[in-house]
């Protein structure tokens, strides 16, 4: 009797643990799926990582050669810096070759001339000493007088002397280097009449320009800054391509500065600058301005 009480007991639980064992496998189904798909996410994110990293490599590569690249354009601006700063002397130093140069061409020149003039001169005339051509006048014949007439002595003294110009024989460049010695010196209406000499006995000389300038110098000397302005614009509008250029509009920028004119004075530094912006006289210029500004 018991064990048919018992086989029964085990036949009712029978489907129950059958059941269970059927419920945990699925649960195991599910999870191992699940670890599945985990992996396959954790596949993916490993390749994406992998591609990020490369990509982060070529934009550290990329950086780098950008970084190159500034490097050496940061010294090439300062290589240009130096250079442009090294113009403005280079460029002074080739105007005075340029008026050496240019001295030398009319001396050779006169030389020739006076070479020329000593070949057509008639034999057995003496010549003249070449020290003595520029003070002395040629040497003229004594004018025959009748009775009654006033003689030409009488009327030298009645009538203020004519300087004589200078002889003919000297050359440009004498010329020029008597007036700016002049200047050198102080005299200077001495080499204002000097230097007005030159520039009619040699309009067409490369100096001319220079001469009117030096004009102006010595009128701006004397404290005649409205004479040395009137100059120094008459050097700009004559000669707009000469040499003697910028450093008349700085000189005219510094008369009216003298005469107390800041706003004319601007405008003159300003133009020098804006036309002129890598000569010697732009940097004397800004620091006029400055000057100017701050006050």
């Amino acid at each position: 009797m018991f064990r048919k009480i018992l086989g029964t007991c085990l036949l009712l639980c029978l489907p129950w643990t059958v059941s269970g064992q059927d419920k945990t496998k699925k649960a195991y189904e599910l999870i191992y799926q699940d670890v599945q798909v985990l992996k396959d996410q954790v596949q993916d994110l490993r390749a994406r990582l992998d591609r990020s990293a490369e990509e982060i490599r070529a934009v550290r590569e990329q950086l780098k050669v950008l970084a190159d690249l500034v490097r050496q354009s940061i010294a090439d601006q300062a290589g240009f810096k130096d250079d442009v700063r090294a113009i403005p002397s280079q460029y002074q130093d080739l105007l005075r070759r340029i008026d050496q140069l240019s001295l030398d061409v009319q001396k050779v020149s006169a030389d020739l001339a006076a070479a020329r003039a000593l070949e057509a001169r008639p034999a057995g005339q003496p010549e003249a000493p070449a020290g003595k051509a520029a003070k002395e006048s040629a040497p003229q014949k004594k004018p025959d007088t009748k009775p009654g007439q006033a003689s030409p002595g009488a009327k030298s003294q009645a009538e203020p002397a004519v300087v004589p110009p200078p002889a003919s024989n000297i050359s440009p460049t004498e010329a020029y280097r008597m007036a700016y010695n002049d200047y050198l010196k102080g005299n200077y209406d001495l080499a204002v009449e000097s230097f007005k000499l030159y520039r009619q006995q040699f309009p067409d000389s490369p100096l001319a320009d220079n001469a009117l300038y030096w004009i102006g110098e010595c009128h701006f000397s004397q404290k005649k800054y409205d004479v040395a302005i009137d100059d120094f614009n008459e050097v700009v509008l004559a000669y707009p391509q000469g040499d003697k250029v910028p450093a008349a509009h700085l000189k005219k920028g510094i008369s009216y500065m003298e005469l107390g004119k800041k706003e004319e004075a601007l405008a003159a530094f300003k133009l020098l600058v804006s036309k002129y912006p890598l000569s010697e006289e732009t940097r004397i210029a800004q620091d006029k301005i400055k000057e100017l500004t701050e006050k």
